[in-house]
């Protein structure tokens, strides 16, 4: 199935959480999900890369597959967010020190915006994996990416709960660019923390909710 890239853009004016929620723990029962952040140039963007169907295009599908429902799942519970097709979002040779990290500590902190902005660039790829059966119900591993200056990769990771994994754990800086960031493939067991921080609009917005918002309702299509 292709991967598609796509641009998150907008705050959510008046977001419907439940629904939110409750699509998305829907979505990752057939498919896993691909955050990513960059920064570059003063400013934090983020995206989203999904799986479409076989005959997936970024303007449209010919069936209803699971990439089109999560569209209209955005559109429908979180008003004021658009997902912008993107044709690449290539590496940078600038961003030398690469990591794969899993979390290792029940209190490992979400890796967003906030966690990246210690370099001036970067880029941060997350992968979530399908909801499974216990004792393993979601996996989560992430790749970094960032410029030469600012802290160790590796120490800022420890500090927020995660640590490099051995195998594979740095990224050749000669490996071929590709047009849209592969899934992580390495992943560890994520604690109901960081289920709950993924759960949350602002891990994939990067733009606060308002708790005291009024749900949006949602009409039955």
């Amino acid at each position: 199935m292709p991967q598609l890239l796509w641009r998150v853009e907008g705050e959510p004016a008046a977001p419907n959480l439940d629904r939110w929620q409750q699509g998305l723990t829907l979505h990752l029962l057939f498919q896993p999900l691909t955050t990513i952040i960059v920064r570059r140039e003063g400013q934090t963007r983020h995206y989203l890369a999904l799986a479409g169907c076989p005959s997936c295009r970024p303007d449209s599908c010919d069936r209803l597959c699971h990439r089109t429902l999560f569209a209209q799942l955005v559109s429908t519970t979180l008003p004021g967010v658009a997902l912008i097709p993107v044709i690449r979002l290539t590496s940078r040779a600038s961003e030398r020190r690469q990591l794969i990290a899993v979390p290792h500590r029940a209190e490992a902190r979400l890796l967003d915006a906030a966690f990246l902005s210690q370099w001036s660039e970067g880029r941060l790829v997350t992968t979530w994996s399908r909801l499974q059966a216990k004792p393993r119900p979601i996996t989560v591993g992430a790749q970094l990416a960032v410029v030469s200056e600012g802290p160790a990769p590796a120490s800022a990771l420890q500090a927020a709960g995660w640590r490099g994994v051995p195998i594979a754990s740095v990224i050749s800086g000669r490996a071929r660019p590709t047009d849209i960031p592969p899934p992580v493939s390495v992943g560890a067991r994520a604690s109901e923390a960081l289920f709950a921080a993924l759960r949350d609009p602002l891990c994939l917005t990067g733009a606060a909710v308002d708790p005291r918002a009024e749900p949006a309702s949602v009409e039955a299509s």
